[in-house]
C-alpha cells in the first residue's frame, strides 16, 4: 500500500526463506509483480511483467496449499495481459530465450522471464 514493491518483496522473501512450503508469501510476490505492470504504461515490457507474475502465481498453486485456487484464479485473469505469439514473433525472440525484466519502472525485479 506505501508504493515500496522491493521493501515488500524483501520481506516476503525472509518469509518464503523460513518456510518454503508456505504459499501465502508467493501469491503475494505475485501480486507486487501484478502491480508493478499495471502501475506502468502496457507496452511489451509490461506484459513480460505480467508472465512474471503469471509464473509466480503459478508457483503458489503449485504449492497446493490455502491460497492454491486464488492463484490459479489470477493465473486464468491474467491470461490476456501476457504477451502473444506475435508479440514474441515480431521481436524475433524464439521459445527457451530469456527476456531481463528492466526499466524505470521495473529496475526493483531484477528477474527474467523465458519465452514458452
Amino acid at each position: 500500500k506505501m508504493d515500496q514493491l522491493s521493501v515488500s518483496r524483501s520481506f516476503l522473501q525472509k518469509a518464503i526463506s523460513i518456510d518454503p512450503n508456505w504459499d501465502y508469501p508467493v501469491l503475494i510476490e505475485a501480486q507486487l509483480y501484478e502491480q508493478a505492470a499495471r502501475g506502468c504504461e502496457f507496452d511489451f515490457m509490461a506484459k513480460c511483467v505480467y508472465l512474471l507474475a503469471v509464473n509466480t502465481y503459478k508457483k503458489a498453486a503449485s504449492m497446493n496449499g490455502q491460497y492454491s485456487s486464488l492463484a490459479a484464479d489470477r493465473v486464468k485473469a491474467l491470461q490476456n495481459s501476457i504477451p502473444t505469439k506475435e508479440d514474441y514473433f515480431f521481436r524475433k525472440l524464439k521459445s527457451g530465450d530469456v527476456i531481463k525484466i528492466e526499466g524505470d519502472c521495473y529496475s526493483w525485479i531484477g528477474k527474467t522471464v523465458q519465452v514458452p
